[in-house]
């Protein structure tokens, strides 16, 4: 009588847990206010058009792509949530990658004086950044030169257009 009992106890809670999972998978997902970017949809878009090694477009620049992931998972915590700790987590990435882009030859089609400009200061910029967060500099101060750095990253972006957009 105990085991029968038991086992009925038992099948109940699971038949709940269930139909509360169900109720909860029918529920609309939330939406984001206007404006608003959804990072993980981003870097999910991104990984797709990266299926299999391949570029998206038939000329890529992949060290600024590698940089952008960098920028994303940096500047998008900081300016939605306030939230420093992956840039000062990753700083270091950054400005290594910073030094490849600037190395790198940027596709024919980004082959500007501008962006040549750019992709030249972007590794200072990215070394102001570092030297904010060696010297722990408080969490204000670091925020707004995360978003010189990106602003300074989008004149890459926005004037080669390598696929990826945010």
């Amino acid at each position: 009588m105990v085991i029968r009992t038991t086992l009925a106890l038992a099948t109940a809670l699971s038949l709940s847990l269930a139909a509360s999972a169900q109720a909860q998978d029918k529920q609309p997902p939330a939406k984001k206010p206007a404006g608003q970017m959804d990072h993980a949809a981003m870097h999910a878009e991104h990984m797709k058009q990266m299926e299999g090694g391949k570029e998206a477009k038939a000329e890529g620049w992949k060290e600024l792509d590698a940089y952008h992931m960098l920028m994303m998972a940096t500047w998008h915590p900081a300016k939605d949530k306030n939230d420093l700790a992956p840039t000062r987590g990753m700083i270091g990435d950054m400005v290594t990658s910073a030094k490849a882009v600037a190395a790198s030859k940027a596709p024919a089609a980004c082959q500007k004086p501008a962006i040549a400009k750019a992709q030249a200061g972007l590794t200072g910029e990215t070394l102001k950044v570092q030297a904010l967060v060696n010297s722990k500099a408080d969490d204000a101060a670091l925020k707004a030169a995360m978003k010189g750095l990106h602003d300074a990253f989008e004149v890459l972006e926005e004037g080669c257009n390598t696929g990826m957009k945010h």
